[in-house]
Formats: structure tokens, sequence, C-alpha cells
């Protein structure tokens, strides 16, 4: 695995695990699972991934475009299936007129002493909602889930359809004198130039899902960016310009 004495603490323990998963999977010549994983570990498991050379490997949130996933690597020629993914779905059902978040359940969940690395997305419909938590503590999770906030709670048969849900966006358009990052950040978020400059400097910026912490750096045509404080946004630009010269970009800010 890659070794960089400047590395994050979170960069060599993920590099730990993407190590171990690899080593296991061969040894035992079996899948071999991690626990959820955000946005940002995703990605530093991808980059260890790739420099690593091992290619037989998922990702997998329980549904589509899910945001918290667990990692499954593979020995050669295995061929990977949902099953291999050791957590389950609760489905939940409440008064369609509550207004439940994703804060109330996770808070709920994590007053179980539930550990937020066994808890996957939290999907929330009208009256419904499906999470994704590890299979040895479904059970649990199902019998001692009552209420989350105020709202009494009950198991379901059926949960959110997966189908139907989008993200929302809000969408405005922007121009930049050029696309380095503290630019496009001061346009995302209303900050001054030197105000978006220091946080970048100061990490609370990335870039894809990966901490980017140069000003300078380049953005390009469907790049994430996230600002702690501020959301996270995807960047779209052709690289047309203004009639001032300035680069046209258009700001999806997610909801």
């Amino acid at each position: 695995m890659k070794g960089q004495s400047g590395a994050s603490d979170d960069q060599k323990r993920i590099a730990m695990l993407v190590s171990e998963l690899i080593r296991l999977s061969e040894r035992r010549y079996e899948p071999c699972c991690s626990d959820f994983l955000s946005e940002s570990e995703q990605a530093l498991a991808r980059r260890e991934l790739d420099f690593s050379g091992h290619t037989d490997y998922r990702f997998f949130g329980g549904y589509e475009n899910a945001q918290r996933t667990v990692l499954c690597v593979y020995p050669p020629y295995e061929e990977p299936a949902d099953e291999d993914f050791p957590f389950t779905a609760v489905n939940l059902s409440f008064r369609k007129t509550a207004e439940l978040t994703h804060r109330d359940f996770l808070g709920s969940l994590m007053g179980l002493g539930i550990k937020r690395e066994s808890v996957g997305d939290i999907v929330i419909g009208k009256g419904v909602a499906t999470f994704f938590v590890k299979k040895e503590l479904a059970s649990y999770v199902s019998s001692q889930l009552e209420k989350v906030g105020r709202e009494g709670v009950k198991l379901a048969d059926k949960g959110v359809d997966f189908a139907s849900v989008t993200q929302q966006f809000e969408e405005f358009s922007r121009t930049v004198t050029s696309l380095r990052l503290d630019a496009v950040v001061g346009e995302c978020t209303g900050l001054s130039r030197a105000k978006a400059q220091q946080a970048v400097k100061s990490g609370m910026t990335a870039v894809n899902a990966l901490i980017a912490d140069a000003p300078d750096r380049r953005i390009n045509d469907g790049d994430k960016i996230s600002v702690r404080g501020f959301g996270k946004f995807i960047i779209k630009t052709d690289g047309s310009l203004s009639k001032k010269g300035k680069i046209r970009i258009t700001v999806f800010k997610y909801l």
C-alpha cells in the first residue's frame, strides 16, 4: 500500500483497511467486506485499490447511487453479488403527517448504541423510511427502535421506493475569473475571495470527496465540491465566456 509520511490519519486507516481486505480475500478465497464508508472514505479506498492494482472489488449500499456504501473485495474470478454484503434493510412506518428528518433517525439509532459505521443510508418518504444496518444488528434495532424523535414508529413490510428517490438541487449561474478552486468556492458560498482562499487552505473543502487545500487547484466540468458549513455543489461548465470575458459556470447545490 501507499506509504506517505505526510498522509492523514484517515488515509493511513483506509490504506490499512484496503490492504487487510485484499490479504484476507486472497488467503480465505472468499469475499471480505468493510463497514459502511462515507463518500470521502470511499474515494480514499478507490485510490488505494488503484495503487494496489487489485481490480476485483465492488462498492454497494443497498440501492443504486447510495451515498454510504460497503467495500467488498473479492478473490480472482469470483462474480460479485448483492448477497455478499453483510447488511440488510430495515423498513419503518409512521404517521404521514410527521416531519421526521435524517438527523432524527440517526440520533435514535445512535441512542441505541449503534456506531455510525454500522449504519448506511437513511432514506425517508411519506410515512415510511428505510435504512441499512449490519445484519448482526438488525434484530436488535428492529426490537428496540419504537420512537424516532417524538414519533412512534413500527416495522413495515415495504419501505421506500428507491426508483422514485431523486436528489433535489438548487440551480444557479455564476461567472468566475478563472476555474481556480478558491474562485469557484467563493461564488458557490458567497464568501469573499480572501475568505474562500482561507477556507480552502484550512482544509474545509473537498473535491470529489477528497480534501483539497490548494487554492489554485483547477476545477473541471462535473466536479463535486463540498465546503464545510456551506454544503455540497456540482459544477458544470463548457468554458464559454461572458461579455466581460469571465467563465460561465452553472452550480447545482444539493438540498
